[in-house]
């Protein structure tokens, strides 16, 4: 059976990630979202993450539950 967080993480498979902090960097949207989950990450909001693992250009952002779960899975390669 396929898992469909693997299906909606297809385009980060193999990717270069580093575990940091959420900093808001002035685009439009004051937050983002778990590629795979839709968890949020925000400096403000309440209950949002504050920190993940993100690609080196933070374009793309993995929550510690999706990253634990699909490491392996997916061949993440953290720096």
């Amino acid at each position: 059976m396929s898992d469909w967080r693997v299906d909606l993480a297809q385009h980060t498979k193999g990717a270069t990630l580093t575990l940091k902090k959420y900093v808001h960097t002035g685009e439009k949207w004051e937050h983002v979202h778990c590629e795979i989950c839709s968890e949020e990450f925000s400096e403000t909001a309440p209950k949002a993450l504050r920190e993940g693992y993100t690609t080196p250009d933070n374009g793309y952002w993995i929550c510690p539950d999706c990253f634990s779960e699909l490491k392996e899975q997916m061949g993440w390669k953290l720096v």
